[in-house]
């Protein structure tokens, strides 16, 4: 499964993409997991690199240092704070936590805090797409995978509900991480 059509016509991938991996890189990172990744979130990492979608979403990338954009440091930080808000309101938080089959494993968040995660049911390249909204247990379930909602999102076809209107203006940039633009 490659990068949906519909984000590659709005969402140009940098010259050089920042961590992109390699395909040893991916089987260590599958080993330390437990788990094959979609193929089309690996496709996205090694056109897109780390960086932001318009300064707002960020997709977690396993090879990245930075602790607050990778997959494994941050993942693991999302999981622990998912879990002691289910056990404070477990009718809120009704999802298991990857390993357990069926769990939540994340792989992006937003500036505003939103939380993205696969629900990992059966094939990975199958898994759904769960959006936890920020300071709120509002969740909305996705049956796609991460890029075709990315972009459904980003060009209008569809909304998710946790996301302002204003982020899949027209205007949409791809920024690598270590480049700003305002």
């Amino acid at each position: 499964m490659q990068v949906n059509e519909r984000l590659l016509n709005v969402l140009i991938p940098p010259a050089v993409p920042v961590n992109a991996g390699t395909d040893s890189e991916w089987k260590h990172v599958e080993t330390r997991l437990g788990t094959r990744l979609p193929d089309d979130y690996k496709s996205f990492i090694e056109m897109y690199g780390t960086g932001s979608i318009d300064n707002f979403l960020w997709v977690l990338n396993p090879f990245e240092k930075n602790e607050n954009l990778s997959l494994f440091e941050t993942g693991k930080a999302l999981i622990e704070a998912y879990l002691v808000s289910q056990s404070n309101f477990p009718e809120d938080y009704p999802y298991t936590v990857f390993p357990s089959e069926g769990g939540l494993l994340p792989w992006g968040l937003t500036d505003n805090g939103d939380e993205l995660y696969w629900l990992t049911t059966g094939d990975p390249n199958d898994w759904p797409v769960v959006v936890y909204e920020t300071r709120s247990a509002d969740n909305y379930k996705y049956s796609l995978s991460v890029t075709e909602f990315l972009g459904k999102c980003l060009t209008r076809e569809m909304a998710c509900e946790a996301f302002p209107e204003e982020f899949s203006d027209e205007d949409l940039k791809f920024q690598p991480l270590g480049t700003r633009t305002y």
